[in-house]
């Protein structure tokens, strides 16, 4: 009989199909995937190790965290493209103040739904942190008078590549700026995937926003799945950076007028989040891009967040690393007690005041006598979906 099987760098179709044969196998009743740190070779023989199962959680860990670390459906942190060091000096957090940003995307779907949110968020305040909220177009401009009094500052999603003329449906980062609004999000990846926005229509929808002497851009960069288990990682945010960011001065990314926000595609909207330390090491390549585009000053100076599936139980590992100044967030950014918690949680030393009146949903408890395990053919190969 086999049990706690530990095989080394197996990446995520590997794990699928294992998961189909081991459903095969009399006598196993489960098992899970590590991977590890101090594996000298991918072809190392299967070794053995001890594991601890917290079924109440539906937690696996392994018994000696210093050495494994679960990887449950994320890539592989042995990828050849991660950088094991941070390769610049970095300063102490506190030089470069954190930013949040909440992008709630096409949510939510009325006008009744927005202001109860807008509410929740009015409530809500931090006096040692940015924070940003990207509602949807039609609500711009009901945020900005419900949130008027507070600090938290109101972005666009988009704005257009032209100034004016006949565009139908375009929008002009000059109308944005003289509304009110403060930043604007470019390079999304659902804008690039979806929509088919490229690095130089990027580019030059960012040279319009900066002639706005008021407007912030959030410059969003990061890699597909397959990019990541590719080893492309470094490669594709220095291209993204590089080809987004060109001809745009030294003093723009020094007056605080871009943010680069660092989001893993395959982290988004799917509840895999990178560990801390992947979303470090992407980040010191960030800051390596601009070191070698600009200078290490520039390098330092920029602030940089995460973003993929954020939440108020990861956050505070992610702001504990030393090059990540805040978090661009997504669905949590939809409940303003989760909001709430992500800003305490990036701010420095968790300080931050944070109060709302939003209500706290109820807890829900599991009656033992009811509850039960699926068993393993469940999730045979031919019985799983996408994301299933």
């Amino acid at each position: 009989r086999l049990s706690n099987v530990y095989c080394s760098n197996i990446n995520i179709p590997m794990k699928l199909f294992a998961l189909g044969l081991l459903a095969t196998v009399p006598g196993i009743t489960s098992f899970s995937f590590y991977s590890s740190t101090i594996t000298s070779s991918p072809l190392s023989p299967v070794s053995f190790v001890n594991k601890l199962v917290n079924n109440l959680n539906g937690d696996t860990k392994p018994s000696n965290p210093k050495t494994l670390t679960p990887v449950s459906l994320q890539p592989s942190t042995t990828t050849k493209a991660k950088t094991s060091q941070p390769v610049l000096n970095t300063p102490p957090k506190t030089i470069r103040r954190p930013i949040v940003a909440g992008n709630w995307k096409l949510n939510p779907t009325t006008r009744e739904e927005a202001l109860t949110l807008l509410n929740g968020l009015a409530s809500s305040s931090s006096s040692t942190c940015d924070v940003v909220i990207f509602p949807p177009l039609p609500y711009l401009f009901l945020a900005l008078e419900i949130l008027k009094d507070t600090s938290i500052q109101i972005g666009a999603q988009n704005a257009g590549i032209y100034e004016k003329g006949a565009y139908t449906g375009e929008i002009a980062p000059s109308m944005l700026s003289s509304s009110g609004i403060s930043h604007v999000l470019l390079g999304h990846s659902e804008r690039r995937t979806i929509f088919g926005e490229t690095d130089v229509n990027i580019n030059q929808r960012l040279q319009n926003c900066l002639k706005e002497e008021k407007l912030t851009v959030v410059l969003c960069v990061g890699e597909t799945l397959e990019e990541y288990e590719a080893g492309l990682l470094v490669s594709v945010v220095d291209t993204q950076l590089r080809k987004g960011l060109a001809g745009v001065s030294k003093d723009s990314l020094m007056g605080d007028r871009i943010v680069v926000a660092y989001e893993p595609v395959w982290a988004i909207g799917t509840g895999l989040v990178a560990t801390p330390q992947q979303a470090q090491d992407a980040h010191v390549a960030i800051r390596r891009t601009l070191e070698s585009v600009y200078d290490a000053g520039v390098a330092q100076a920029v602030r940089i967040q995460y973003g993929g599936s954020v939440s108020p139980e990861s956050v505070g590992d992610l702001m504990d690393m030393p090059d990540i100044d805040g978090a661009l967030v997504g669905g949590a950014s939809l409940i303003s007690d989760s909001f709430g918690k992500i800003i305490q949680g990036a701010s420095p030393g968790g300080a931050a005041t944070i109060t709302t009146t939003a209500p706290v949903p109820p807890v829900v408890t599991v009656d033992p006598s009811t509850f039960h395990h699926e068993p393993l053919s469940t999730f045979a190969i031919p019985n799983l979906k996408p994301k299933g």
